[in-house]
This record gives C-alpha cells, structure tokens and sequence, in this order.
C-alpha cells in the first residue's frame, strides 16, 4: 500500500556518429533538417494529459506531511534495537589519573632520625566493567512496547498516504468540475450570442420585438460575469492542486463520459464492520491499548528484584617520594558475581505510577471504543453519500435529455413566433446547469467511494489506478471536439 512511485528517467544519449562518414557541409544541413523535422512534429502533436496517477507519484515525492511520516515511521523503528540495547551486555572502561600530597609532619618519629615528613605522589587507575542482565521484566516490556510503537508510526504513515490520495483526488476533481463550469459557460454564451443575432434577424424583419433582444442581451452580459468568476475558480482550483504536487500541472485527463463508475461491494452495514476492524484510527488506538496494558505489568515489574552479573579487571598504579627516598607500587585487581537490586521503598512513587497507568488504560479503552464508532458513521456516511450521488447522476442524466427536449421545442416556438427570447434563454440555462450538475454528481460518485475505503482502511494506490482508468488520457483534444463542446447546449438556430 506504501510502494514509492518511481521515477521516470532520462534515456542515455545516442552515441554520435563517426565524423569521417559524411563531409561537414552535408552533416550540417542534415542537422538542420532533422531539428526541423522533430520541431514540427513537437508543435503539431497535441499535448498528453495529466493523469490522476502522475499527479499523486508527484504529490508523493513532494509533500512535507507524508514525508514527515516517513521521518517518523524511520525514527520510531530505530527505538526498538535502543531498546533491545539494555538486555544485552553493557561494557565500560574508565581511566583515572589524580596528583596528590601526602603530609606526615606530625610523626615525631620521621623527625627524629630526619626522615621526608611529606611527599607527592601520583596515583593511576585503569578499569573495564561488564554487565549482563539476567532478570529485568522491565526491559522485556520496554521491548515489546517498541515494536508496538513502531507499528503506530507505520498506521500513521499510511493513513497519511491514504489522506494524500483523497486530497489529490479532491483537489483533481474540483479542477475538472471548475473547467467543466468554464466550458459550459462558454457554450451558453455561445448560444445565448446566436440567440441575440435571432432576436435581432426577427426585430429587423418585423416579426418579433425589442424585449426579445433586450433579453438576450441581457442575459449574454450576466454570462460574461459569471464567464469571469469561473475562470478564476478555475485559475484557483489549478493552483491548489499545483501547490499539493509541488509543481506545474498539465491538462487534467477528463472523465469518460460512457465511463462505468466504481461500485463498492457490500451494503452499509458490511462496509461500517470492516471500518470498525480495519480503519486505520482504529489500529492505532488498538495498538495504544496494548502498550497500555503493557505498562501497567512495566509499572508492577519495578517493584520485583533485579539481577545481573558483573565482571571488572582493575590496575592501580601508585608513584611518588623523592630522590632520596623513592617509592611506588601497583595492585591488580579483578572481580566476578552477580548483584541484585529490590527496590523496598520507593516514597510512594511506585503506587502513583501504578494509579496513573490503570487510568491511562481506561482512557486508551475509551479511545479505542470512540474510534471505532467514529470509523462505522464514516463508513455509513460514505456510503449513504456515494449512493445518494449515484441516484442523484441518473436522476440528472434523465434531466438533461428531458431539459434538451424542452430546448428544442422551446426553439421551435420561438421560430414561429409563439414563444419569446426569454423562453429560450431559460431553457438553454436549465441544459447548461443541469449538465454540469450531472458532471458534479459523477464526481462526488467517483469521491464517495474513495472516502468509502478511507473509512474502512482500504484504500490504496490500486484503488487509484482504477479510477485513473476512467479517465480520458493521452490525447490533446478538448473534451467534446471536434463538434459541439460536451458540456455546452445546442446553439440556437438562426431566424429563417
């Protein structure tokens, strides 16, 4: 669920050819024909779209969060050999070196046969310990605890990874619903200008009125406004989606209009088990709940004895006196057994700790139990979302052949004179609105049931790649050309 999208790489330049073949004259020309050749062809092949897949490979590489979570997962696999670390044996040197005085002016004796009273000496030591645990439950746990909190940073790591798929896909989504709102916006100024022409052909020929122009006109200025806005939305959706992929964007691959949408299996029910077994916010607050409980038994294993043999070879070196009278001597030592450490009386602390980790277990309980509630209402959620949206874009499809029925006849009446300009209007702006709701329906489908696997930690870079398939790659032509553009109405025929 985590495999890294690679890279695409450079290929390796072609060797050059050997200079003697052909005369500079002659390779100079063919240079320049090539390079014609390969700039023709680059201009007249139309550009490939961004695909959803591309665009999350780039948000992958780019996005600080998900990469903070890989720092994290990296950082909390490294505790568990630091942990590891206190079971096995601990061995330490340690060197001295001390320059001392030693004073004995107080011996009568030294005195009376005229003997040094007081002298320097310099003292060495030379050491190494070892230790091995031999019974430490602490450490054990601290172990187990380790590996558990590793696995919290890799549930975070792919939720994090699953929460970059959704926002790509939204902010994707958004960007085509905000260009599809261009597009069908043009196509109704489009018609709305043949209209006007109409209504000015039949002012002009005496068979209809100035409301009938003053409508159209009307109505082509309140387009060029809203022309306006959804341009921007558009230009705003862009950069949203290029700030998450950290560069520019191509032109998004459109959604096949014949194409079949994802229908997850299962009713709301099986889908809201699986959230409650499998959702990541649950596994890590079922993860939490075993590293309580496993401190706790840490908390009462601090009570028991420690055991743990040791091993130490020592050299003690000793030189001092004077010309006269010089000395020194060294004593090599070395000692083998085993130590234990109980614990009798800790001040009460051992029992506070004990109270406060039976509360934390509670807590991590009730975490868990919320989680796992939160997790079935998302999944029911999605699920009542994706099925409303599913109802909802049949609903609309129905609605657009019905509303494009209504137009030609609204047309049809207006050319015989039994219906005005703003009839018309009305029923070009009830095509244009309704296909772009019917767009937006098919997005949200699309939406809910990525949302829907979220909930139940399903969701995955497959998941993506299915829905990539959906979409219209690899061809630079505008969706709906050549033709009428898909999401603009019919344009109005002209007054005869």
């Amino acid at each position: 669920m985590l495999r890294r999208w690679p890279i695409d790489r450079l290929p390796s330049p072609m060797p050059m050819p050997a200079a003697a073949s052909t005369p500079r004259p002659a390779r100079s020309r063919r240079a320049v024909c090539a390079l014609a050749a390969l700039l023709a062809v680059a201009c007249s092949a139309p550009a490939r779209a961004q695909t959803l897949l591309q665009a999350f490979a780039r948000a992958q590489q780019h996005q600080p969060q998900l990469r903070g979570a890989r720092a994290a997962y990296a950082a909390a696999l490294q505790r568990v050999p630091a942990a590891r670390a206190r079971l096995l044996p601990q061995i330490s040197a340690s060197a001295g070196l001390a320059d001392g005085l030693h004073d004995e002016t107080g011996t009568p004796l030294l005195r009376m046969f005229g003997l040094v009273t007081h002298w320097n000496f310099l003292q060495r030591d030379v050491g190494v310990d070892a230790t091995q645990a031999l019974y430490a439950p602490g450490d054990d746990i601290a172990v187990r605890q380790a590996r558990l909190a590793a696995e919290i940073a890799y549930a975070r790591l792919a939720r994090a990874d699953q929460e970059l798929i959704l926002a790509v896909a939204q902010d994707y989504f958004d960007l085509l619903a905000a260009r599809d709102s261009v597009q069908s916006l043009r196509g109704e100024q489009r018609a709305t200008l043949r209209q006007l022409q109409a209504a000015h052909a039949q002012f002009d020929a005496g068979r209809g009125t100035i409301v009938n122009v003053r409508d159209a006109q009307a109505r082509a200025d309140l387009l060029a406004a809203r022309l306006i806005a959804a341009r921007n939305q558009r230009a705003l959706a862009r950069d949203t989606l290029q700030t998450l992929i950290g560069g520019r964007l191509g032109r998004p691959a459109p959604l096949l209009e014949a194409a079949r949408l994802p229908a997850p299996a299962g009713d709301a029910a099986q889908w809201a088990a699986r959230a409650e077994r499998d959702n990541l916010q649950v596994a890590q607050a079922r993860l939490a709940l075993r590293i309580a409980r496993w401190q706790v038994r840490r908390t009462a294993s601090e009570g028991l004895p420690r055991v743990q043999a040791y091993a130490r070879v020592d050299r003690l070196s000793t030189s001092g006196g004077g010309q006269v009278f010089p000395f020194g001597d060294r004593i090599d030592s070395a000692s083998i057994g085993v130590r234990m450490q109980w614990p009798l009386f800790t001040g009460y602390a051992l029992s506070s700790q004990q109270r406060e980790d039976a509360a934390l277990l509670d807590k991590a309980r009730q975490d868990l139990e919320a989680a796992r509630e939160t997790a079935s209402l998302q999944a029911r959620s999605a699920f009542a979302a994706w099925a409303a949206a599913r109802a909802r874009a049949h609903a609309l499809r129905v609605a657009l052949r019905s509303s494009g029925s209504a137009l030609q006849a609204e047309r049809t009446g207006f050319d015989v004179g039994l219906r005005v300009s703003q009839d018309v209007l009305d029923a070009l702006a009830r095509v244009s609105d309704t296909r772009r709701e019917a767009e937006q329906a098919r997005y949200d489908q699309v939406m809910q049931s990525l949302r829907l696997k979220f909930a139940a930690g399903r969701l995955d870079e497959r998941d993506l790649a299915e829905v990539d398939a959906l979409l219209r790659g690899g061809s630079g032509e505008e969706p709906g050309q050549p033709g009428t553009p898909r999401n603009s109405p019919p344009a109005s025929a002209p007054a005869r």
